[in-house]
């Protein structure tokens, strides 16, 4: 009789397993997203290999999105769609100005300081409202990315990457529109 109760057992925890697994399927399928980082534009937050968890469609309206929020976003390019994760600096209506190394937000230069360096770079922590985070910046860069100053349109926002002179953002591009956000880092 025991060994009986034992596969009741067994065979209802099986079941529990088998029921978390399938919901943990369709958790990942509906609402989560899941990336591996390929080159080092979000360094040193998010270095090249690492994988980044988000949230799917995230925001319900532009007013939600946060400046220091890393957003996952498409975007088309020689009529090939690719997926771009940067950290969102400027909202709606903010006046941008990003010179070098500078980042001028609405008239007040975003405050850094200098924590180390590490890999030719000089590692920084930048405060953006509430949000605080590491930015690198190169010490012998290839190039510089080019200058933009541009006042946020509704609902669209402005990126960059946190390795700020290797990063193919909205100082390329321009601000990103609402629609395009498909992600937010958890």
């Amino acid at each position: 009789m025991a060994s009986r109760t034992s596969k009741i057992i067994l065979g209802s925890g099986a079941a529990v397993l088998l029921a978390l697994l399938a919901t943990l399927l369709v958790l990942k399928i509906l609402f989560l997203g899941d990336y591996v980082i390929p080159q080092n534009g979000m360094y040193p937050s998010l270095p090249s290999g690492s994988r980044l968890l988000t949230i799917k469609h995230p925001y319900a309206a532009p007013s939600e999105v946060k400046r220091g929020d890393i957003v996952v976003f498409t975007r088309d390019q020689d009529g090939e769609r690719y997926i771009f994760i940067w950290r969102v600096v400027g909202l709606p209506g903010d006046s941008i100005e990003a010179v070098g190394t500078s980042l001028v937000i609405n008239g007040r230069p975003v405050v850094r300081d200098r924590i180390r360096e590490e890999q030719g770079m000089v590692i920084f922590r930048e405060r953006l409202d509430e949000a605080t985070y590491e930015v690198a910046i190169s010490q012998s860069p290839r190039e510089l990315p080019p200058d933009a100053s541009v006042i946020v349109p509704p609902d669209h926002f402005f990126v960059m990457g946190d390795n700020r002179l290797n990063a193919l953002d909205s100082r390329f591009f321009g601000p990103i529109p609402f629609g395009t956000i498909i992600g937010r880092k958890l």
